[in-house]
């Protein structure tokens, strides 16, 4: 398949085995200046997909039609950034100089103010959002509805401490010296999640899981996958897939049993970056790696969600020739659909710039 206005790629499938094997792929272990093939698939049509773009503007683009719709309400000249919570699209303005940020909730296309603040992120329950703002010396956690009235009291919480996501576990926060903690969503008090409390940094969760890199199981202290269970306290090792990029992140499906997992490979200092792609059936806890990857992309601009019919969505900059050194032509912003069990991806091109960022809206 030839994208318009991209150079062709050769459609490469890396299939895998009943087992969960990836099968051999000359680009399964791309290092150093060897080349790379590019992302490839089908012609994506008919998706019925809708994204939410932020950047230096923020509007709402229909993929089938290519149709965009700017967001109102917002005020000009700023930076913005969204994500969604539960079946609501959320757009927040970065901080400026002299101005806050400022949490918006999507009415359709047009922003309705909720909350001051310079960090949000999505409330379990997907009834709101959890928004973080400086107070003082430190910074306040506060949760909001979609209403805009506080669902319980804020707390206050190191700004080096600040939670960034809330899960089965708790809040999950990060620490300035790279460990993560988690906190309780009542107070923020520290939460113990595993017995023995290993090293371990939470990847994603499901509504009664969580997947963490634990420090503590493997040869020689290397980070391994495991499955913690909140409710028994059990760490139960999973089996790293066949992929020499560091797991990132994991975003469950609609039905809690599969996990997308984004490997990647900054290759600092190397010349490219890449994303690899699986995902893990948490109960046969077997590994699937999605047709046509690993593939060179642009890591800080990857986004992956699942649509409700069980979908799995990528959107970002790839790079779509093989050049170990690619140029800024050779990128080109692409959404991805894939459903499991598939052979292939199906991909479009997107008329999305450089440095604005896609992600899949709720109708």
């Amino acid at each position: 398949m030839r994208v318009a206005g991209v150079p062709a790629a050769v459609v490469v499938v890396a299939g895998c085995t009943s087992s969960g094997t990836a099968a051999p792929s000359p680009t399964a272990f791309p290092r150093g200046d060897r080349p790379m093939a590019p992302l490839s698939g089908g012609p994506l049509t008919g998706g019925g997909l809708r994204l939410l773009v932020t950047g230096a503007r923020a509007y709402l683009l229909e993929v089938d039609s290519g149709r965009r719709t700017a967001v109102e309400g917002l005020p000009p000249g700023r930076e913005y950034w969204g994500f969604v919570a539960g079946r609501t699209a959320v757009a927040a303005v970065r901080p400026g100089r002299r101005d806050p940020g400022r949490v918006y909730v999507l009415d359709g296309a047009r922003a309705r103010a909720l909350a001051d603040g310079v960090w949000a992120f999505a409330s379990r329950d997907g009834r709101g959002v959890w928004v973080t703002r400086p107070a003082g010396s430190r910074c306040e956690l506060r949760e909001y509805s979609f209403a805009g009235t506080a669902s319980r009291p804020g707390f206050p919480v190191g700004c080096d401490e600040v939670p960034f996501a809330d899960s089965v576990l708790g809040l999950l926060a990060n620490r300035n010296d790279g460990t993560m903690a988690v906190l309780s969503r009542d107070g923020g008090r520290p939460l113990s999640v595993s017995r023995g409390e290993p090293g371990w940094q939470v990847l994603g969760t499901t509504r009664d899981q969580a997947l963490a890199l634990v420090s503590s199981l493997g040869a020689g202290g290397r980070e391994s996958p495991a499955l913690l269970d909140p409710a028994t306290r059990r760490v139960t090792p999973v089996r790293s897939p066949a992929t020499e990029g560091r797991a990132a992140e994991a975003v469950p499906g609609p039905d809690g049993r599969l996990l997308a997992v984004r490997f990647v490979d900054p290759a600092f200092p190397g010349p490219r970056q890449y994303l690899d792609v699986w995902v893990l059936d948490v109960e046969t806890l077997r590994w699937t790696r999605l047709p046509s990857m690993p593939v060179p992309a642009s890591i800080k601009t990857a986004s992956m969600a699942w649509t409700p019919d069980g979908r799995l969505v990528l959107t970002g900059d790839y790079v779509m020739t093989d050049k170990v050194y690619p140029a800024e032509s050779d990128y080109a912003s692409m959404v991805v659909d894939w459903r499991p069990g598939e052979g292939a991806l199906r991909v479009k091109r997107l008329p999305v710039a450089r440095g604005e960022i896609a992600v899949l809206a709720p109708r």
